[in-house]
């Protein structure tokens, strides 16, 4: 549990009699709960379909004095669990239903019995994070590891063999997940308390994995999580506006990728936070385009996409349009070149369109028609 005291100064300048100490006035207590329990909060509020696992153990709790937004003082009440109670409480559950189980580990007894409780998760089909403080060996055969970079250190996790997320406060995050290696870079923000930040990054990156986002993103949602918590004073629930980011839509073909693509990705992407790319499959581009196209295959077309740096998500869509594509993905803009009005644009009925103007003197038939 954490237990913030807001206090006012009892006066600009003053010092305890007793001692040289500061003399604060009481104003408020707020309490929240702490570890697995604020990482349980923020889900909820997330909308997602979470349970917090109670055992009825003696619960460890931090009280902060803080007055005008900083910290006097911590005082911890530390209680320790007891581990093999724990382990017994969780194999009588049955967590199949769940997708992820997340572990918050603060070394207080709770997991003393990581490995078996992880050993019974993982029978029951369940994908088990880890927030860790102690040792590699405890959390084997866990589906993902989360250490700070003292943790990562400290603990060992240069060795670990499956998929691990490594945060640095503000520098960038870093991560290898499904064999993928991935570098996220955090914004400079001014940061008024790093309490609880570990927990918001890791429930906006759960809510991420829940919404089926790819894990870059995730990784983008944990950092930004993380960043709205930190611009406060105590722990903070976030809500899916905190997370919300604006979804920009765009299709095409792109056979032949050239200048004008170029400049429709870039300024779509300056639109938002987020550009997914519509790509027409090779069966879709020879009914649009006729026989003799694509030049370059799907997968191709694919990677050169995705290689440029305005660009978030490329998908594949086999209908002749992409309204059923913009239908699931619920994009807050489609972008579209000049050479179309809005309502010949597929989808300005489901959302607001952008049109940006063409380059002249660039298109794919120009280019094949100089080439022969």
């Amino acid at each position: 549990y954490h237990r913030h005291l807001f206090t006012r100064p009892y006066a600009l300048v003053r010092l305890s009699p007793e001692a040289p100490v500061p003399v604060v006035k009481y104003q408020r207590e707020v309490e929240t709960l702490g570890g697995a329990g604020l990482v349980y909060e923020n889900l909820k509020s997330l909308g997602i379909d979470t349970t917090l696992l109670q055992t009825k153990q003696p619960s460890s709790i931090k009280t902060r004095v803080i007055c005008d937004g900083h910290y006097i003082t911590r005082i911890d009440d530390d209680k320790h669990a007891d581990g093999a109670v724990v382990l017994d409480i969780v194999k009588a559950n049955d967590v199949s239903q769940y997708a992820y189980v997340i572990l918050s580990d603060y070394n207080k007894g709770v997991l003393d019995n990581a490995q078996a409780i992880i050993t019974h998760l993982n029978s029951q089909g369940c994908r088990v994070i880890v927030d860790p403080k102690r040792d590699t060996s405890c959390y084997k055969d866990a589906w993902l590891v989360k250490p700070n970079n003292s943790e990562f250190t400290k603990f060992g996790f240069n060795d670990w063999p499956g998929n691990i997320i490594t945060t640095n406060a503000g520098d960038d995050v870093i991560a290898n997940i499904d064999g993928n290696n991935y570098t996220v870079a955090v914004d400079p923000i001014e940061v008024s308390d790093v309490t609880g930040a570990g927990d918001c990054f890791l429930a906006a990156f759960v809510y991420g994995l829940s919404k089926g986002y790819d894990y870059p993103y995730c990784l983008e949602l944990a950092i930004k999580g993380s960043a709205e918590s930190v611009k406060r004073v105590g722990t903070y629930i976030l809500t899916e506006r905190d997370l919300t980011t604006q979804v920009i839509f765009t299709n095409g073909c792109f056979d032949i990728l050239h200048k004008g693509h170029l400049t429709l990705l870039k300024e779509a992407r300056a639109l938002g936070d987020r550009l997914i790319v519509g790509l027409n499959s090779d069966s879709s581009v020879k009914r649009l385009k006729g026989a003799a196209r694509p030049i370059n295959n799907e997968d191709v077309r694919k990677e050169q996409l995705e290689l440029i740096s305005y660009v978030d998500k490329v998908i594949i869509f086999d209908d002749d349009t992409p309204y059923n594509l913009i239908k699931e993905i619920n994009p807050n803009l489609i972008v579209k070149g000049g050479d179309y009005t809005v309502e010949q644009v597929v989808g300005h009925d489901l959302v607001d369109v952008h049109l940006i103007p063409t380059v002249p003197g660039h298109s794919t038939t120009d280019i094949i028609e100089a080439s022969k």
